[in-house]
């Protein structure tokens, strides 16, 4: 009876444990509403995380479109996370209200809301398991994704870093969307495995950026990108194609 009842009090504490580990997006959400910097480490995050509702929003309008701007004024650090929902910093909602998502096709037209970092916006060796959207952000501060693993499309495009953008070690299963990145500081894509479309046409970077040891397993396109201080593609591998045409700087590869 007592080793059944040490049993049973072993079970209860796992779970309870297990259940500590859950929080959901939306207390995350109202912390960084409130102006609380937040700090997670090996949590699963439930339900979307949407950075584009802070009360902070600032409404911009021109002729035929609509732009709403949050920003994110405190640190956010999530490390050995798991997103079971969709991160979002960006997003496009029709008049009807219903949610755009589409990565690499421009729409004309309803509102586009998207959301800027002025601190230090951290994911490290988290999971994103459904939509990671970024687009338009300004990270102000280090953006740190390094060790993370993107399940879906990850969107990046017209992102701009203004300290250092640290993406090594990452695994991008599906499209990665680079287009138009603007990197002020150093940029570090070591080690990074691209399954899909890899995508930094037009990027710029400002200072060297570092692809050695990365593996793009399908297209890998760098057309028009600025390499200002050059670009180390040292024993990276190239299993699809690679496309570098109209771009400008050194790029230093060796096999």
């Amino acid at each position: 009876m007592k080793r059944l009842s040490l049993f049973l009090l072993a079970a209860f504490s796992a779970t309870a444990l297990y259940a500590q580990k859950q929080v959901s997006a939306r207390e995350v959400f109202q912390a960084i509403d409130k102006h609380q910097s937040v700090q997670y480490d090996g949590v699963v995050i439930t339900g979307d995380l949407d950075f584009t509702e802070l009360s902070n929003r600032k409404i911009k309008k021109e002729k035929g479109w609509e732009e709403v701007k949050t920003t994110v004024e405190v640190p956010v650090v999530f490390r050995n996370c798991t997103f079971k929902g969709d991160v979002i910093a960006y997003k496009r909602l029709e008049e009807n209200g219903s949610r755009t998502k589409i990565l690499n096709i421009e729409v004309i037209g309803g509102i586009t809301y998207s959301a800027d970092f002025r601190e230090n916006a951290v994911f490290e060796n988290c999971t994103f398991e459904n939509g990671s959207e970024f687009k338009y952000s300004t990270f102000s501060k280090v953006a740190n994704f390094a060790g993370s693993k993107f399940a879906e499309q990850a969107n990046f495009k017209y992102a701009r870093f203004r300290q250092d953008a640290l993406y090594s070690n990452i695994r991008f299963e599906d499209y990665a969307n680079f287009k138009y990145a603007d990197f002020s500081h150093r940029a570090d894509f070591q080690e990074v495995r691209f399954r899909d479309y890899a995508d930094f046409k037009y990027a710029e970077f400002e200072e060297k950026v570092n692809f050695a040891g990365s593996h793009f397993q399908r297209n890998a396109d760098f057309k028009y990108a600025d390499f200002n201080e050059g670009a180390s593609f040292d024993k990276t591998d190239f299993d699809g194609s690679v496309d570098f045409k109209y771009s400008n700087g050194k790029r230093y590869v060796a096999r």
